[in-house]
């Protein structure tokens, strides 16, 4: 009796069967309307740097490699196909790692794997600098994607759980920065190490980031939303009431009698069958296709950049240089779409950003000069990198807590399949033609743009996450109806 009630709780609430009366002041409460009144403060400022730094330490570790292929082919004579399979075992391992590691957060807790994963990526990411042919870098390389895949999927989903609703898009968006930042310091130290200190000392600054970063992030918080979620509701209450002190806030949490909304705990079986729900499975196929096609465009460019740069005659130290130019543009991106995610909407933010991904990696195909290479090189930083920001916002918003991580896990998982397929394909491509290449990067981002003008039916703006179906298409109206009455205008307000 009580595993078929706790599925029926659990299907009932991916289907959006949701009734919730008027609470009264002694009634059960939930966790994002506290969160809500909590307010963004200090806790989540910390969550922030540490979330964002794992994120710049992984991306430095995903970075790292593009710059090695060139360096590597000259150094042990061997093609780029074949140091193109330590990319894709790479991401091979980033594959399993999401899946893994994005069931265990659903199920054990996200503070577990928001530590192992990044002390795991971290600790063989160390050890692929002491590689001596391309078996022993693939099998390094294969074990940190596995730690890698897992910190990625889990990140956002931590760090959306203790935002408020009115900060959510900015702050998930600002979240991203962060890869700028992982990305610049790869370029700075290729740019100003690689050729002179050696690939081996290169490889353990990009990775030992990730085993400091572990230490500090082991003294985080329990997300309050899985431990109500799990049935676990006075812990909740502990780490809210935590986080309200932390970031000063003195007020009554609830009111007198009242307690943290229960909800039962549901079994892995469910959560499988409860992804392939009507609302659930048409939402994870359209963002499943987004993270496909926007991860083969960009990791193609990612993983093979600096190749393109060499094929077109430029000197290595030339090419760091354009290379570390043009991240560098990637900040204005991520502000830009910071700025715009809570004004404009994320579907039409996606629609826009993509449009502006293909037609810059289009002239980076079609124009083989210099200059007018590293242009749009530049345009195509700035526009992927927004574009990225806002897909980290709006995909983990509209799935239910319970699937959240799975979900994103899901998402992760099919944009490593598009890394594995690049990262060999794109050395294959890149020895007959490299427009023929790039040009399959503007195709990938055209499906992206369609994607998102046709099959994105959900905006989640200013919505909050309790509701997350109860509007399978919220119009503005139903944003701005929800608002006024599920999120406090001001924060500190009980």
């Amino acid at each position: 009796m009580g595993g078929e009630h706790t599925e029926g709780v659990a299907l009932h609430a991916v289907n959006g069967e949701q009734e919730e009366p008027p609470r009264k002041q002694d009634e059960d409460v939930t966790v994002d309307r506290i969160v809500d009144r909590i307010g963004f403060g200090r806790y989540q400022a910390r969550l922030l740097v540490l979330c964002g730094a794992g994120w710049a330490a992984d991306i430095m570790d995903i970075q790292a490699l593009s710059f090695l292929i060139p360096k590597l082919k000259r150094e042990w004579g061997v093609s780029s196909a074949g140091l193109g399979l330590a990319a894709s075992f790479t991401f091979i391992g980033m594959l399993l790692g999401s899946l893994v590691w994005g069931v265990m957060s659903d199920r054990k807790g996200r503070k577990i794997s928001f530590t192992l994963t990044s002390l795991w990526a971290g600790f063989f990411g160390m050890l692929a600098a002491t590689a001596s042919n391309v078996e022993s870098l693939v099998l390094w390389r294969f074990l940190q994607g596995f730690g890698l895949g897992g910190n990625l999927a889990i990140d956002f989903s931590l760090f959306m759980e203790f935002v408020p609703t009115c900060s959510r898009g900015k702050a998930t968006t600002l979240l991203t920065i962060f890869a700028t930042v992982g990305s610049l310091t790869a370029s700075g130290l290729a740019w100003a190490l690689l050729e002179t200190a050696g690939w081996q000392t290169f490889l353990i600054l990009c990775s030992c980031p990730g085993i400091i970063i572990a230490f500090f992030r082991s003294q985080m918080l329990e997300s309050p939303y899985f431990l109500a979620e799990t049935g676990r509701d006075e812990e909740s209450l502990r780490v809210l009431k935590e986080v309200a002190r932390f970031n000063g806030y003195n007020q009554e949490l609830l009111g007198e009698g009242g307690s943290i909304k229960k909800t039962d705990k549901i079994p892995l079986r469910v959560v499988i069958k409860s992804l392939s729900a009507p609302h659930v499975r048409d939402r994870l196929v359209a963002t499943s296709c987004l993270w496909f096609a926007l991860s083969y465009g960009f990791y193609g460019f990612n993983v093979w950049g600096p190749s393109y740069f060499d094929a077109r005659g430029f000197k290595p130290q030339n090419s760091y240089q354009a290379l570390f130019t043009s991240v560098a543009c990637q900040i204005p991106g991520t502000l830009s779409a910071t700025f715009l995610v809570e004004r404009w909407g994320r579907r039409v933010l996606i629609i826009l950003f993509s449009l502006g991904c293909f037609l810059s990696i289009s002239g980076v195909a079609l124009f083989e000069q210099a200059q007018a290479m590293v242009l749009f090189t530049l345009v195509l930083n700035f526009n992927t990198a927004a574009l990225w920001a806002v897909i980290y916002t709006y995909t983990p918003e509209i799935f239910p807590t319970q699937l959240r991580t799975s979900a994103m896990g899901v998402c992760s998982a099919i944009a490593r399949i598009s890394g594995i397929l690049v990262s060999y394909l794109g050395g294959a491509f890149l020895h007959y033609s490299v427009s023929a290449s790039l040009l399959s990067y503007a195709l990938s981002y055209a499906l992206v743009l369609l994607v998102a003008a046709f099959f994105l039916r959900v905006d989640m703006t200013g919505v909050p996450l309790s509701h997350v179906f109860s509007h399978d298409e919220p119009s503005y109206s139903a944003r701005t109806k929800l608002a006024e009455s599920d999120v406090l205008a001001d924060p500190h307000e009980v």
